[in-house]
Formats: C-alpha cells, sequence, structure tokens
C-alpha cells in the first residue's frame, strides 16, 4: 500500500491491491482520518457528537467536513479547556501519536502552544491581562487575587 499527498487538507491518495482485486486508487481526505481519530479518543460515533463537543453547530462542522477544512483551532480549545479527555491532539491531527512518556521541556513547550492559540482569540485588553499575570511572582498574584476578590459583584460570586 502506498500513500501520495502531503498537506493535511489535501487528500491522500491510497494505492492498494489484494488477490482479489486489481490495484486502484482511492481518494481518502486527512479530515476523514482526523474526524475518525477524535471519534475514537472522545469515544462518541457521530458527527453530531463530535460537533457539539468542539462547540460547533452539526452545519457548521458539515461545512467543514465539505470543504475538508478540520476545525483544529477548536481541537486545540477542546483539548485546553478539558484536560481530563486527555486528548492526544498530534495524533488526532497527524496520526502519529505524542510520546507517552515525553520528557517535561517538550510537554511545558506544548501547554505553551495550547495556550498561545488559545490567548489569541481572547480580546486585547484580556491578553494584557493575562500577560500581566504571568508575569507576577506569586506573592504579587496572591495580591491582585485577594484584590480583585474584594471587589468582586457578590452576585458573580454566588454562581
Amino acid at each position: 500500500m502506498q500513500h501520495f499527498g502531503s498537506d493535511s487538507n489535501e487528500p491522500m491518495f491510497v494505492q492498494a491491491s489484494t488477490a482479489q482485486a486489481p490495484t486502484k486508487i482511492v481518494e481518502v481526505h486527512a479530515f476523514d482520518h482526523q474526524l475518525l481519530r477524535l471519534k475514537r479518543a472522545l469515544g462518541v460515533s457521530a458527527d453530531g457528537e463530535v460537533a457539539k463537543a468542539l462547540g460547533m453547530t452539526k452545519a457548521a462542522f458539515s461545512e467543514r467536513k465539505r470543504r475538508n477544512a478540520f476545525p483544529k483551532d477548536k481541537l486545540l480549545a477542546l483539548a485546553g479547556f478539558r484536560p481530563e479527555l486527555k486528548l492526544d491532539t498530534v495524533y488526532v491531527m497527524t496520526g502519529i501519536p505524542a510520546a507517552t512518556m515525553m520528557p517535561e521541556t517538550v510537554r511545558v513547550t506544548m501547554q505553551q502552544a495550547v495556550f498561545e492559540q488559545l490567548r489569541q482569540n481572547l480580546p486585547v485588553d484580556e491578553q494584557l491581562l493575562l500577560d500581566g499575570y504571568r508575569a507576577l511572582d506569586d506573592q504579587a498574584k496572591k495580591r491582585l487575587l485577594s484584590q480583585l476578590i474584594s471587589v468582586w459583584p457578590p452576585s458573580s460570586r454566588d454562581g
């Protein structure tokens, strides 16, 4: 079996032959593989369940599928917001599993990349707040959080 195609959005052509059937070339889009890997990782079977997990409507997801444009940004957001799912985003996107025992520096780099992807979707003022907060030492963070909580409207704290 041979595979042709390099770009993740371009179709992959699989050349396969068996003893019973002559060689034929079948077009397989990377999206389909990515979707199957994500379904397996989430433990779901329907496209609608995947769309819901990614925070998309069925129609929006179907349109992405039609265009073979996998929603990588939504996948990264899901992995960042739902760490308990332990999604291997590299595996979903490429089919190559991330090392299960990756070095700490690689893990931190991957976390920073996911955080940065999420951060870029925030309004500029919220990005500045995050950047400023992350630059503080632990004591300054505690003081800032204490001040924030003290001025927080009671209705926001309750629910």
